[in-house]
Formats: structure tokens, sequence, C-alpha cells
């Protein structure tokens, strides 16, 4: 079965530790064993030189004929205190308490073996002027015993030591990539659908770092997501209000075409009838009309030029003029001689849009002002209604696309519902945004406001 990534982790620390701690368990066993062989050897050493310092001054005393009885004496003595000696006087073995399996090491030397079992140090060194050789052994077991014992104590809390570690080790392990489990359950909750979900972000470290960025991005898919959707929503809106808008002149056309056809009517009601299938053919070449303006904008861009404020709003004004003038409404002109960077055909197609939804709004009786706001850096262009206004909620619409104030008013006087959507975008393409200020009752003001501008009394053209 595969293992996880926390699993591995703890195993992999795990072992590393074990092997560690035990190569240091057995160096520290070896040194202290070392250490303990090294003491031993100098005390043996130190009770050697002891006992021959003393052999030597009795044997000077005693003489070489009591040589015999003076080896036979030490020897038993220090019998009695794990001390054998043997005693070589030219070649010969005067006294002797030592194992003869035991080997005599070469003259002057200090050897540690092994016999029967058993640790021995053994020294050898000429005395009494070179007449005698005492070979020096004891029993040293004792270092076995100790370097045992001392290994089951380390084995042992070495052992402790690792089970406690083990168990440290993995809750510790445990809380440190909790984190991570918590962040790839909210991976997992995004990938399922569940975009608001947001990761443990609390701490300083890089896992910490980790859940900020990732809700951070976690964020940002939220609001594209939430974007799209809306986009979504206003396409499928949009989508649904045109098949709206579209079935209603085409049922009416086939309508009428179908009683010309199939009726015998007079010839006035057959022209009438003929009337209204133009109207509403026309109703449908300006939905498209507009649809393919909005299209080419968004595909296409615009093409810039400097133009002048004040011709465009004069040459707009005077062409709809007599058509406000015969729906009741005044259409007055003061702009200034100002010029901007923009598309001059694209900005006639929005202010005529506004002109005539303010003509429309002003109801036959009111008036209707094109003008322009200048300031240090900027210059607003602007169509001022004394209409029927609008609330704060028509306001929030009034750009959507097929979207109506007065749904009736606007159907019956041809209108689609698309234009203010088209200026909206005609707008927003010249890096400005169309604001609206009303009021029920008091009337409207639609405006852009453009940054690029030029006064063409300091411009040379």
């Amino acid at each position: 079965m595969r293992m996880k990534f926390f699993e591995r982790t703890y195993l992999i620390t795990f072992v590393l530790f074990l092997v560690f701690l035990n190569v240091a368990v057995f160096a520290l066993a070896m040194y202290t064993f070392h250490n303990s062989t090294e003491a031993a050897k100098s005390v043996c050493l130190t009770e050697f030189l002891s006992i021959t310092d003393a052999f030597e001054k009795d044997y000077e005393y005693t003489g070489a004929q009591s040589a015999g009885l003076l080896q036979a004496t030490y020897g038993k003595f220090y019998k009695g205190k794990n001390i054998s000696l043997k005693f070589i006087t030219d070649g010969n073995v005067g006294y002797s308490s030592i194992s003869e399996s035991i080997p005599v090491p070469a003259e002057n030397t200090l050897s540690m073996t092994r016999n029967d079992g058993k640790r021995y140090i053994v020294i050898s060194k000429d005395v009494c002027e070179g007449a005698v050789t005492m070979v020096y052994s004891k029993d040293v077991s004792y270092l076995d015993k100790e370097f045992t014992r001392l290994c089951i104590v380390f084995v042992s809390g070495s052992l402790a030591a690792s089970l406690v570690l083990g168990a440290v080790l993995y809750f510790i392990l445990r809380k440190l990539y909790l984190p991570i489990v918590k962040l790839r359950s909210a991976t997992g909750d995004i990938a399922n659908g569940n975009f608001y979900v947001r990761a443990e972000d609390k701490g300083d470290d890089e896992v910490s770092a980790l859940a900020r960025d990732f809700n951070i991005m976690a964020d940002k898919v939220s609001r594209q997501i939430a974007q799209l959707k809306d986009t979504a929503d206003r396409k499928q809106n949009m989508l649904d209000n045109l098949a709206h808008e579209m079935r209603t002149p085409l049922t009416a056309i086939h309508g009428y075409a179908e009683y010309i056809c199939s009726a015998k009517i007079p010839e006035e009601e057959r022209v009438d009838a003929a009337k209204y299938i133009m109207s509403e053919s026309m109703r449908l070449k300006d939905i498209s009309e507009i649809l393919l303006d909005s299209a080419f904008i968004r595909e296409n861009g615009i093409n810039p030029k400097d133009i002048s404020l004040r011709g465009l709003a004069y040459r707009t004004c005077n062409r709809l003029y007599k058509e406000a003038l015969g729906r009741g409404v005044l259409l007055s002109c003061i702009a200034e001689d100002v010029f901007v960077s923009a598309d001059e055909p694209l900005m006639d197609i929005l202010l005529s849009n506004l002109i005539e939804n303010a003509v429309k709004a002003c109801k036959g009786n009111g008036t209707v002002t094109v003008g322009t706001k200048l300031t240090e850096n900027t210059v607003k262009l602007y169509v001022k209604d004394t209409g029927i206004g609008m609330t704060q909620e028509q306001l929030l619409h009034i750009t959507e696309p097929f979207y109506r104030t007065d749904k009736s008013r606007s159907r019956a006087q041809g209108g689609t519902g698309l234009g203010l959507a088209l200026c909206k975008r005609i707008a927003e393409a010249h890096g400005t945004n169309l604001e609206f200020v009303s009021e029920e009752g008091k009337g409207t003001e639609a405006s852009v406001t453009f940054t690029t501008l030029y006064n063409n009394l300091t411009t040379d053209r």
C-alpha cells in the first residue's frame, strides 16, 4: 500500500534517529570500555612497580642465597590479593602462581590476554640488575562484566529513548502536518465546486504563507467565477430578451402577411397592414444594426481622432431638431469649442441615442440641452432633459440590454431597448463611463467625461 507523505517523513526521520542513536551509544560504550581498560592497566602497572621496588630491596637485603624463599613469600602473599607472580632466574622458573597456558610477554612489556574465558593483564620486567625476571598477572575479567552491564544499560536507555521519541515525533509531525492536511482538504473542496472555502493561514511559517497565497488565489478564482457567472447570466438574459423582442415583430409580420395573402380586404386595410409590416421590419433592422455595431466595437475597438465636441454637438442637434420639435420638445446646444480624441461616428451614435431618449422622456413637453462642462484637465459632454426622470432602481439597470423604464411607451415608439447598452459600450471603448443623474419628476442628465482634450485657441490645426 502506498504510504502517505506524513508516514514516509515519520518513518525516514525515525529510522535516521535510531541509526545515529545506536551508533552514538556503541561509540560511547566502546569509549567507556577503552577508558576502563586503560585505567586498569595503569593500576596494574603501578602495583607491579611497587612490587618490584619492594622485591629488589628485600633481595638486596637477604642476598641471592635466600632468593627462592623470598620469591615464594612474595608469590603467596600477593596470591591472596588476586595477583599472580612468576620468577625466572637464568631461564629457570623459581616460583610461579601463573597458569602455564598464559603466555609470558616480552621483557619489560605489558600485554592483555585471554585464558579460559578470563581476561588478564600480564607484565614482564627484569629486576635485581637483570638477575631475576618478574612476571605479573592479574585477572581483570570484571572489565568484560562491566562492559556487558554498560551495554545493557545503554541499549535499555536507547530503547526507552527510541520509544519516547517515536511517540513524541509522531505527535509533533502530526501537528506540523495538520495545516497541510487542512490545505489539502480546502483544495479538494474547491476542486468539488465549493469556491468559498478557505485554508487556515495563522502563523508565520512557510505553510501559513502557502495557505495565505492559496486563499488569495481562491479569492481571485471566486471573483472570476462570479464574474463569469454574471456574464453568462447577462448573456442568457440578453438572449432571452432578444428572443422575446424578435418574436413580437415576427409574429406581427407573419400575421399581417398571412392576412394580406389569404383575405379579401379593402385596399386601405391592405396598405395599413403593409405599413405595419414595414414598421416591424425596420424595428428588426434596428435591433440587428445595433447588435452588429456592438459586436464591431468589441472585436475591432475604436479609431480615435481629434474631433470638436461643439461641432459634433451642433451637427447632431441640427439633425434631430425637427424631430424633437415635432414631439413638442425644444432642443438646444451650448457646447464649447474643445477638441478630444475620439471616434466621431461612434460618438455621433452615442449622442444621438442620448438625445432621442431624452426627447422621449419629456413626453411631448419640455426641453433638452446638449452641452459641455470644462475643467482644467477634463471636459464633460452631457445631455440634460426636463422629463419624467428615473428612480434609483431604474438607474441601476438603465444600460442593460432590452431594459425599459416604460416598456409600453418604448415599444409603441419603436424603441429597441439596446440604445443605452450600445452607448455604454462606446463610452467604455473610449476609456470613460456613461453616467446618469436623475430625479423623478425633475429630469435626467446623462454624461461622458474625457481626459484627453485640446483647446482650439492654443493648438495649431
